[in-house]
């Protein structure tokens, strides 16, 4: 039986927003429609739009200023540059630009044994597979090819992969949010089949990118690669340093967690032989 996680009323005008400015209707400097505007469009509560409109300042995308209103930010969701800091990053790429649905099917594990692998779906089990191109007001910029095993693919409503991103309908459809993702960087050479689709030379540069997502209990149930026009796309990635204070190698941050641990073990021993 399909069940559906609740999708709150502010996340489905976030969502329409995003697009919106993903697609150039709000263009950089220029405001977007008040409060009020909204609250009539989408008939809705002030509260509910000023929730909506919140997200979007807390993911940089615009700026709001008391008595001028709300207006995008360059750098916003428009392609080109993109700031990854976690996996709400990554699903905000799902709202970027136009997708468009290439094909949809099932493949065998067999014949795809690497990504099989990756899913952990057996030899003998089958695999659904989507491909589709992202686009901006320039055109395309990258071409992705998902997987996902067929137990989960099966509970996808194919009339909205192109409205939202994949891994969110696993989320609302099969009760299985992203906890954590896996991603490897590399490069390729477009063949005659990608060069076409993304509208580049053959023997072109792309930036290769293949990402695992990860339930909360550590079951994979995502698997994409997706390749990207270097003159379209870059990706940004920020690190933050774990510790204050000055560097200490390895071998010294381990010593210093075991003279943490290591009263904490004999206490216990301790107490465990009083009680025993």
């Amino acid at each position: 039986m399909m069940t559906r996680t609740f999708v709150p009323i502010y996340a489905r005008i976030l969502d329409t927003l995003r697009q919106r400015i993903a697609e150039g209707v709000y263009r950089v400097g220029e405001s977007l429609p008040t409060e009020a505007e909204l609250v009539l469009e989408f008939n809705v509560s002030r509260q509910t739009v000023r929730s909506a409109l919140q997200n979007l300042v807390a993911e940089g995308v615009v700026e709001r200023t008391a008595g001028r209103g709300t207006f995008l930010k360059r750098g916003g969701t428009d392609g080109g540059e993109w700031n990854i800091g976690g996996i709400e990053d990554i699903i905000d790429i799902g709202f970027s630009g136009s997708y468009a649905v290439k094909s949809v099917q099932t493949v065998t594990a067999a014949r795809n044994a690497r990504i099989a692998g990756v899913l952990d779906v057996p030899a003998t089990g089958r695999m659904l597979n989507v491909r589709a191109t992202r686009s901006t007001r320039e055109g395309p910029f990258a071409y992705s090819s998902l997987y996902f095993p067929e137990e989960i693919g099966d509970r996808l409503p194919r009339h909205l992969f192109d409205q939202r991103p994949l891994v969110l309908l696993v989320e609302e459809y099969c009760g299985i949010p992203a906890f954590r993702s896996r991603q490897v960087a590399s490069a390729t050479l477009a063949d005659r089949a990608v060069a076409k689709v993304l509208d580049v030379e053959i023997g072109e540069p792309l930036l290769v990118l293949e990402r695992t997502h990860f339930a909360r209990d550590g079951r994979p149930f995502q698997f994409v690669r997706v390749l990207y026009r270097t003159d379209r796309y870059q990706q940004v990635v920020y690190f933050s340093r774990r510790d204050e204070g000055p560097y200490r190698t390895p071998q010294q941050r381990a010593a210093q967690m075991e003279e943490v641990v290591e009263p904490l073990v004999r206490r216990r021993a301790a107490n465990n032989r009083g009680t025993s």
